[in-house]
């Protein structure tokens, strides 16, 4: 009497390409929007950001990630003013502008199949913006005694929706592209649009 393979017959079969089960992720990535300027913006010399991008997977599905984000425009010129009575005034100037955004985001994965190399995620959470600016010079057409020095200051908290898409290039490294927007909690009909372009990569198995 034969004994049964019972063992063949209650195997579950295995995905040929089970998604990698990675606990943390860390991501770089070409960024935009209206806060951190890209390229030139208004003739104003600029850098070209990049968002830095920390992840914990907390489930499957869901993960917890932080971003960061800052940029700079600065200059200086000079010349003159011409005046009413024909002459003309020297001018100088000196500026510095600076954007800084935080974001705190979760991250819920929209496929429902986990070993599909395209993901689709959905983005929800808030963002901390910063602004600064610092203005020196000699403007005498505008300024009493023309000299002034200008500086300021503003934080903001922000609420942010989006999706992501991610391929997974390899059990570690993927390419990912992030778009939001964000809408400041002081006025929530003003929206401001971002966007990411990079890569992540996996590390730390559960």
């Amino acid at each position: 009497m034969s004994t049964p393979l019972l063992s063949c017959a209650q195997s579950t079969p295995v995905s040929a390409n089970p998604a990698p089960a990675h606990r943390f992720y860390v991501g770089v990535g070409a960024y935009t929007s209206k806060h951190e300027y890209w390229g030139s913006r208004d003739g104003l010399p600029s850098t070209h950001p990049i968002q830095v991008t920390i992840g914990y997977q907390l489930q499957p599905r869901l993960a917890l990630q932080v971003s960061g984000v800052t940029a700079a425009t600065k200059g200086a010129s000079s010349g003159v003013v011409p005046q009413p009575n024909g002459t003309v005034l020297p001018y100088s100037q000196t500026y510095g502008n600076r954007s800084t955004s935080i974001s705190l985001l979760g991250r819920y994965t929209l496929t429902r199949t986990p070993s599909h190399r395209l993901q689709v995620d959905g983005l929800g959470g808030f963002t901390l913006h910063h602004y600064s600016f610092d203005g020196t010079g000699s403007y005498p057409a505008n300024f009493p005694g023309g000299d002034y020095d200008l500086h300021s200051r503003d934080t903001d908290l922000l609420l942010t929706i989006g999706a992501s898409v991610r391929y997974r290039l390899s059990s570690r490294l993927e390419a990912v592209a992030d778009g939001t927007v964000s809408t400041s909690l002081r006025a929530l009909r003003d929206l401001t649009p971002a966007g990411t372009v990079g890569l992540r990569y996996n590390f730390g198995l559960r």
